[in-house]
């Protein structure tokens, strides 16, 4: 009975209250013309929505499997997008889904997983250039007008944030591989990609990484794309063999880091972020705002230095957390249900929250809400009031499912949910 309690919606909490406030102030004989049909009204309710919990709800690892076997293992990142909903191959999936299963082949050996990475990742190597421009790069299978401002990007227009990611994908496979060629052909793939931003071309006026390599996008100063991608920069600054190319790097990704530095924001509780930019002046929404601070992990990581404790980033996300839900926005007006989170910033969460290893959080606040999006079979749909099902969503999905369930604390964390067991080999 407390279990069905707990799975009650809020309408229904508020007709249990609303009856037993009866019961107290009045004679039960004397309302049992009203109770009796309303108590079976409630029993009923609670009953159904039990019975659409049981159908509903999935536990992390099945959910990881489950979207594994709805991909195309020849085409793992082809599917529908926001854009236009076309089954397309996405840059941005391949470079997530490669992410994902790397990081599963890392922990478990599975052959499965090497199998869609080794895929994954050579769709990108084979697609590096897909517009023949000359640019190596990533960018939407849809044209797009990024800014609402008339000017059209074109169909594969290199954009700096699914650059990134791709190159993030393409540096742990290589840190799986151990095909010595191979590793040679991602590690020349990925100095292809960054070459473009090494010197000041596509810089935007304030001397970061622009938002795509379009002439009419450089003119934005927009920091998360820049932030991530200068977490690849540093990551792959420590896999290369040159000194001076070693160096190049790390000055641009330092650059970088030090122009975000030197405009960030306090929060309300002392922690900092960033505006979406500097034409901008807003907040970065939930996802956004992950792809900074991985950015500046990534960077950290490497080698890079901060000068600022981690938890004055990282405690800039407890003001997405509100009510007991989490918010793509921090502004309390778009803290509501006509502004639920898109799935991916829950899933890029997810990752984010796994690397903190708070996995406690996961569990009793972002799962159950996560698992409000599930349809069956291994779909998640864009948001609570939207049931298309989206591709790139869902690789986000995948990547913070993957670092959740998989990592070196895996095997000795009990869960509080039904989670953690292995994932079993395929």
């Amino acid at each position: 009975m407390v279990q069905k309690i707990l799975r009650m919606k809020k309408s229904n909490f508020i007709l249990f209250k609303n009856l037993l406030f009866v019961i107290k102030l009045n004679d039960l004989r004397k309302i049992n013309k009203l109770f009796i049909p309303l108590f079976l009204l409630f029993t009923i309710s609670c009953s159904n929505r039990a019975e659409q919990d049981k159908i509903s709800f999935i536990s992390p690892e099945n959910a990881y499997s489950e979207i594994i076997e709805r991909l195309d293992l020849s085409y793992p990142g082809r599917g529908l997008d926001i854009f236009d909903e076309q089954l397309l191959d996405r840059p941005m999936a391949y470079g997530l889904i490669l992410s994902a299963e790397s990081n599963r082949y890392k922990f478990t050996e599975d052959s499965l997983a090497l199998k869609i990475a080794r895929v994954s990742g050579q769709w990108l190597l084979d697609n590096s250039d897909i517009n023949d421009n000359g640019i190596h790069g990533y960018g939407l299978a849809d044209a797009w007008d990024a800014f609402s401002d008339n000017t059209i990007n074109p169909a594969n227009q290199e954009y700096t944030i699914t650059t990134a990611i791709a190159i993030k994908g393409l540096i742990d496979w290589y840190k799986i591989e151990k095909d010595s060629l191979k590793r040679k052909e991602i590690s020349k793939c990925i100095l292809n990609c960054i070459i473009p931003y090494l010197d000041s071309t596509y810089d935007s006026p304030i001397g970061i990484p622009a938002y795509s390599l379009n002439l009419y996008d450089i003119i934005y100063d927009v920091y998360n794309p820049a932030i991530f991608l200068a977490g690849q920069m540093q990551r792959f600054s420590r896999l290369i063999d040159n000194d001076s190319l070693r160096k190049v790097l790390s000055q641009k990704s330092e650059t970088i880091i030090e122009i975000l530095f030197s405009d960030y924001r306090i929060d309300e509780n002392g922690n900092y972020y960033w505006d979406y930019g500097v034409q901008i002046k807003q907040p970065n929404d939930l996802v956004h705002a992950c792809y900074i601070l991985e950015g500046i992990r990534d960077y950290k990581k490497s080698g890079g230095n901060i000068n600022t404790s981690w938890d004055n980033l990282s405690g800039h996300f407890d003001l997405f957390y509100v009510n007991n839900r989490w918010y793509e926005y921090i502004v309390p007006e778009y803290q509501n249900e006509e502004y639920n989170c898109r799935l991916w910033a829950l899933g890029m969460l997810m990752y984010s929250l796994a690397l903190e290893k708070d996995f406690n959080r996961i569990e009793l606040t972002l799962w159950p809400q996560i698992n409000e999006y599930y349809t069956g079979n291994g779909q998640f749909k864009l948001r609570i009031n939207n049931d298309r099902i989206m591709l790139r969503q869902n690789a986000h999905l995948l990547l913070g499912l993957s670092y959740y369930l998989f990592n070196e604390n895996s095997a000795k964390f009990t869960a509080n949910l039904d989670v953690r067991n292995r994932f079993i080999k395929q």
